[in-house]
């Protein structure tokens, strides 16, 4: 029985995996960075994506917490000193307000043509600052352009009295 057993295999010995893993993530993490939103993410597997996506995970939580502890432990996931350096710089600050689920997993629609494995694209979320500045707030509408209207049925009985009248 699979009692308990949270990582896939992928077909791959524990070190290829693990080194896998942490090339992923780190690219994850390194379009994450960018600047435009079109450009934040990597396509690969339906799998590898929903097993890279627990470490990420992690890794963001790390940024948030910021301390030394953290950092050394993110060290041991990136090894690219840049994108160590952003993901506290920029990512921890970017999803401080959030509980977790920072990254999206969206299968698409192609298959990979030498084995046809089915493809998902791996992504950031937009944080939700830049969302509430991005979405224009909305205008509470005038309360005194509602009154004319319940107002203009009351203009229009006279009328009506003036033709019964005539």
């Amino acid at each position: 029985m699979n009692h308990g057993v949270k990582k896939v295999k992928l077909g791959r010995t524990a070190d290829h995996r693990r080194a896998m893993l942490k090339n992923l993530s780190t690219s994850i993490l390194r379009k994450g960075m960018e600047a435009n939103q079109a450009d934040r993410s990597v396509v690969t597997t339906v799998d590898k994506a929903k097993a890279v996506r627990s470490m990420v995970e992690r890794l963001i939580t790390y940024a948030k917490k910021g301390d030394l502890s953290a950092r050394r432990q993110a060290a041991k996931f990136v090894d690219d000193h840049e994108v160590l350096q952003g993901l506290f710089a920029v990512l921890g600050p970017r999803y401080a307000g959030r509980q977790g689920g920072y990254t999206r997993v969206l299968k698409l629609q192609a298959h990979r043509r030498g084995d046809a494995g089915q493809l998902a694209m791996i992504q950031l979320v937009e944080d939700e600052v830049a969302v509430k500045a991005k979405k224009p707030a909305k205008k509470a509408a005038p309360k005194a352009a509602k009154a004319p209207k319940a107002a203009a049925p009351a203009a229009e009985e006279p009328k009506a009295e003036e033709a019964k009248a005539e």
